[in-house]
């Protein structure tokens, strides 16, 4: 039988998951000697994810791992997908390899981010999570920096390993994510956000993507939206009710539905064939859609269906332009009379994050069940407007953009039919805008002299 490796997440440690093992080992008939446990430091400052990449390519050749294509299977919690993931693709993928990795059960993976990840970096994060680190009130700073949401991180690792080339698929590494729709209770409850486990949320585990180009081309004003792409390889995704970010890794021994979670955990382990990948990738297609079925219509928006959209904006010139607003609305000249517009900033719009060192990345969760309901009864078009600075419209601006929207170069302009398409219930959608940086003829002028005063 293959070897099992579990790998676990941010301020975590190996022997929090000896009861996965056991389990695993008593159930599915795995023989002790061949399972791993993996072990890295989390919490401190001086850490990069690099660092936790080259460290797992040492200590997976000291313990003498195969690495034939597919000869192990491993688990990964949390940020554990983000450090396999990126040492399948620089130890293997980029090199024309196929990773060692066979079949590799996520559960609750911070595949683009958490939104608790900033707040680890600030005061409160130091002292209840630092306190009794190896060095005092350390956090593990550029850790959380890749987990954060938007961040550039998780941006271009999807690019490498879900747009570009991907290891995962029925002939690849069998990926399936598991992960929870209920946040935590008692006094950590207070950690909790509509859509998440209570640390990461259910649209940022899917490793399931998709991406789109905005572009403004110079001297054009009209937007050019390129089609969406959706990611390369595919990966199973199975939601499960009533679990949060801990109960999913089998920590709470009274969850009344540890043995299916079980279930699944094995059965995602036991996959042999590219046949048995696709049906168990349908399975988990056709639960996940029975769960969320189950509390579309629920006025408690906990449970509906969020979007992660990030967007990143940069001009032609290559800056990221950091300082930007984006707006969505059906008629700017209804002002207060925009129904639309009103409903979705309400409604739909539940969390902005920016980046917090590069502003040009910002994520928006958008809640997809409460948008469905508001275009089924205004029937009305979704625009989107970005305004930018600086901004080229002031008459002291000698470079910058002109804003799209509000009659100036038009805006994303989403017909009701097209609005599930762009967002979709639990996914990620990076959307890369580009504008055009412009220069007033006052920045630079050559005249005769003798028209010079």
């Amino acid at each position: 039988m293959k070897p099992l490796v579990i790998i676990h997440g941010w301020s975590d440690e190996a022997t929090s998951f000896i009861p996965l093992a056991n389990a695993i080992e008593q159930i599915a008939h795995r023989p002790v000697q061949n399972l791993f446990l993996g072990n890295y430091i989390s919490l401190d400052d001086d850490v990069q994810m690099k660092d936790l990449v080259q460290g797992l390519a040492r200590a997976w050749k000291k313990e003498k791992l195969p690495t034939t294509p597919g000869s192990v299977d491993v688990i990964v919690h949390s940020t554990g997908s983000l450090v396999v993931r990126d040492w399948m693709h620089s130890e293997y993928t980029v090199n024309n390899q196929k990773p060692p990795v066979g079949n590799l059960v996520m559960l609750a993976p911070a595949n683009f981010g958490s939104p608790l990840a900033h707040q680890g970096r600030a005061v409160y994060g130091r002292v209840l999570k630092g306190f009794n680190s190896a060095k005092r009130f350390q956090t593990g700073g550029h850790i959380l920096k890749a987990l954060e949401m938007a961040s550039p991180y998780t941006w271009d690792l999807a690019q490498r390993d879900r747009f570009e080339t991907s290891p995962f698929g029925a002939t690849g590494v069998r990926a399936t994510v598991l992960v929870g729709n209920s946040g935590y209770r008692g006094v950590s409850s207070l950690a909790n956000s509509p859509g998440s486990d209570g640390t990461v949320y259910v649209a940022t585990a899917n490793l399931n993507c998709a991406q789109v180009e905005v572009h403004f081309p110079a001297g054009d004003r009209v937007p050019k939206l390129k089609t969406i792409k959706t990611s390369k390889g595919e990966s199973a995704f199975l939601v499960m009710d009533g679990f949060d970010h801990s109960a999913i890794a089998l920590k709470d021994d009274n969850h009344p539905d540890n043995a299916q979670l079980l279930g699944n955990i094995i059965t995602a382990l036991s996959i042999g064939s590219a046949a048995q990948f696709k049906e168990w990738v349908t399975h988990c297609e056709e639960h996940t859609a029975a769960v969320m079925k189950a509390h579309e219509n629920s006025t408690d928006d906990y449970k509906h269906g969020f979007q992660n959209t990030v967007f990143r904006v940069k001009d032609d010139h290559g800056f990221h332009v950091l300082d930007y607003v984006i707006e969505f609305y059906h008629d700017v000249e209804r002002g207060f009379a925009d129904t639309l517009a009103t409903m979705f900033n309400r409604k739909a719009m539940s969390k902005v994050h920016a980046y917090g060192d590069n502003s040009a990345y910002r994520s928006f969760m958008i809640n997809c069940t409460a948008l469905y309901r508001i275009i089924k009864k205004e029937k009305e078009a979704l625009r989107v407007s970005l305004s930018a600075m600086p901004d080229l419209n002031d008459e002291h601006t000698l470079v910058g953009y002109r804003s799209f929207g509000n009659n100036d170069i038009g805006q994303v302009d989403l017909k009701p039919a097209a609005i599930p398409e762009f967002f979709t219930p639990n996914r990620t959608l990076l959307v890369d805008i580009t504008l055009t940086r412009e220069q007033k003829d006052e920045l630079f002028w050559i005249r005769n002299v003798e028209d010079v005063d």
